[in-house]
């Protein structure tokens, strides 16, 4: 036992774990029982109760007793929405797909009267401090911050994008990344391509696995066998971009046409190419995933897979608002289709010496 902490803190802290954890899921056992069950003073209960009433985390209804507060919708409200990005991805909001995402999330907060806050630290529990700044919170999640954004959903209403909750109760919005990449495989595959590459992105999440998986499924449904030297590990960094135009380039038999889980690495692939006295699309071609904004204005233009962004934080801000307003979602789970933009930097296969 803390002997430097006064009793009752300890009774708040002991009634907070067990709510918590479920153990006291809606009324509280009175306060004698409470004090006679962790061996403290009835006056030490009722403080420790009478504090975490002032706090909003109990209620009292007169002659009926102290029940457990929903803290999601008893909370005083702020017209302020939290966007939480996990802080491993290093370039945060400077990265071009995620200040995409936060620009238009802003714009549909402002449509309903809320304004948005970013925060980068959603992978550190010093995250939770800020809560009661927000009425709900929208979260670009990924498998190693769970345990964060099933802790902030005790908090406030949360709804997750790019990838859904291990918590099937928590709304998510996502893209059909198996798809969008199987058939961005067709389309090469209809220019007369059948070396066709792969570079992927992080495979810690299932943005990463399906964008993969998809790949493997568009050579499948052509009858191609997957190639594993045709596939390079990427990170979605630039960088990775790089190194991965370095290492299909480097091969005696290229591929013919390469497909990059992002746009951030095709657009290294592109340069990388280029360097080295490459024409694209006349002697690779190249796409790229999520349609960031340089993606139409390189040269030669990228074509890619645009992700339905004003779509996704539309479909977000709406679930979320409806939560904060104590209201159901019909749809809790929606995954929205990544549109094929044909630009410049593919060709038919039949053009290039290697096909």
């Amino acid at each position: 036992m803390d002997k430097a902490k006064p009793k009752y803190i300890l009774v708040e802290e002991k009634i907070r774990q067990a709510i918590k954890n479920r153990e006291i899921v809606e009324k509280l056992p009175g306060e004698r029982t409470l004090a006679k069950e962790f061996g403290y003073s009835y006056m030490t209960i009722r403080k420790a109760v009478d504090n975490l009433v002032a706090e909003g985390i109990l209620y009292k209804l007169p002659t009926k007793g102290t029940f457990v507060a929903d803290r999601k919708t008893a909370k005083k409200k702020t017209k302020i929405i939290g966007y939480f990005l996990d802080s491993s991805i290093v370039a945060g909001l400077t990265s071009p797909y995620y200040s995409l995402i936060f620009d238009s999330l802003e714009k549909q907060a402002r449509k309903y009267g809320y304004s948005l806050i970013y925060y980068s630290d959603a992978g550190d529990t010093s995250s939770l401090k800020h809560l009661n700044n927000v009425d709900g919170v929208i979260i670009s999640c990924f498998p190693r911050i769970e345990n964060i954004v099933h802790e902030i959903n005790q908090h406030v209403p949360v709804v997750v994008m790019d990838n859904s909750s291990s918590d099937k109760t928590i709304p998510s919005i996502i893209i059909d990344n198996f798809n969008a990449v199987s058939s961005s495989v067709d389309y090469l595959y209809s220019l007369g391509h059948k070396r066709i590459g792969f570079m992927t992105g992080l495979d810690d999440s299932d943005v990463g696995k399906n964008r993969y998986a998809g790949y493997q499924n568009g050579l499948s449904n052509h009858g191609i066998k997957l190639n594993e030297k045709l596939v390079f590990r990427g990170d979605y960094s630039f960088e990775s971009g790089s190194n991965g135009a370095n290492y299909f380039l480097s091969l005696k038999n290229p591929p013919t046409a390469i497909i990059c889980a992002n746009d951030a690495m095709a657009i290294a692939m592109i340069r990388e190419a280029t360097q080295r006295g490459l024409s694209v699309p006349d002697d690779i071609s190249i796409m790229g995933f999520d349609d960031i904004s340089v993606a139409s204005h390189i040269t030669p233009p990228l074509t890619t897979l645009a992700a339905p962004i004003e779509k996704i934080t539309e479909i977000a801000l709406k679930m979320l608002i409806s939560l904060i307003n104590g209201e159901k979602t019909e749809n809790m789970h929606i995954a929205l289709t990544a549109t094929l933009v044909i630009r410049g930097s593919c060709a038919n296969a039949n053009n290039l010496v290697a096909a």
